[in-house]
């Protein structure tokens, strides 16, 4: 789902802003998760849901989805799906573990210090064939900036997995994402009517472009999270967070026959590597 996402994406990062993505993401999950809630008589466990639960919800919505997904927009804008899919994939499940173990009391494994060796090893070649391949190419990269970005989501990623996993209470995975991503929605699409003011949008939109964002809002945002809560659920924050790291596998593939771009073998190598550190993390 993600990588699919990852791809339509990146496919429009160039008409529309990346806030006005998310927003129109967000608001299209929210209103297919809404009526997903109403469709399986979920609503009766909000009568017995305690208020830090809620709150914790919805700030987990606003930190992943709303503020997380928003950086990695852009970080798809500067470095493409080959480079930024990997970077954030990569750092989050190692974030999410540290904090994890530190905040959930999770398991820590003893091949962790290896593992985070090869993530951040494989991390370090991605981002220096990005500047190696960006040279050599002529093609104009802003490689500090995208990788900020990058791993600032990762990072908003982690926070809200925690929170969502420490916080979930008694809502099921429709419950939980029905208040994560309408919040996440209304946050965004504050910001976009404080902070945009009319600007226009980067080329003109069409019907199209909408279409194509709304469809990765109903599949990432919305299915995806379902999924996603589902899997925090019953397997913890950590290992659905190593889980997901199989999502570069396919975005790779995708951004090169869908987005032309080009997968080099040092970048195909480092992704490897990174993979193979997160597993090790694992076990």
């Amino acid at each position: 789902m993600w990588a699919l996402t990852s791809v339509l994406l990146t496919s429009q990062t160039g008409r529309l802003r990346p806030l006005v993505m998310s927003a129109i993401r967000s608001f299209t999950a929210s209103v297919v998760l809404i009526a997903l809630l109403v469709g399986t008589a979920g609503l009766g466990q909000f009568r017995d849901m305690t208020l830090i639960t809620g709150v914790s919800m919805a700030a987990s919505g606003i930190l992943g989805q709303g503020l997380g997904d928003t950086l990695y927009i852009n970080a798809l804008r500067l470095l493409g799906v080959t480079r930024s899919f990997p970077i954030t994939n990569s750092a989050y499940p190692f974030l999410t573990f540290l904090l994890a173990v530190l905040l959930l009391g999770e398991d820590v494994s003893v091949t962790l210090p290896i593992g985070g060796a090869l993530i951040v090893a494989g991390i370090t070649w991605i981002v220096v064939e990005q500047r190696s391949d960006a040279a050599s190419a002529g093609v104009s990269v802003e490689l500090a900036r995208g990788v900020t970005f990058a791993i600032a989501a990762a990072a908003a990623w982690s926070l809200a997995t925690v929170l969502l996993r420490g916080q979930q209470g008694n809502l099921d995975a429709v419950g939980a994402a029905s208040l994560r991503i309408p919040a996440a929605s209304l946050a965004v699409m504050t910001t976009v009517a404080v902070t945009m003011n009319g600007e226009a949008p980067l080329r003109a939109v069409t019907r199209r472009s909408i279409a194509i964002v709304a469809l990765a809002g109903v599949l990432g945002t919305g299915v995806g999270s379902v999924l996603f809560i589902y899997a925090v659920e019953h397997l913890g924050a950590a290992r659905t967070a190593f889980l997901t790291t199989s999502a570069p596998v396919f975005a790779l593939p995708m951004g090169m026959v869908f987005l032309s771009e080009r997968l080099t073998p040092r970048i195909a190598l480092g992704t490897l590597v990174t993979i193979a550190g997160i597993w090790l993390v694992l076990l």
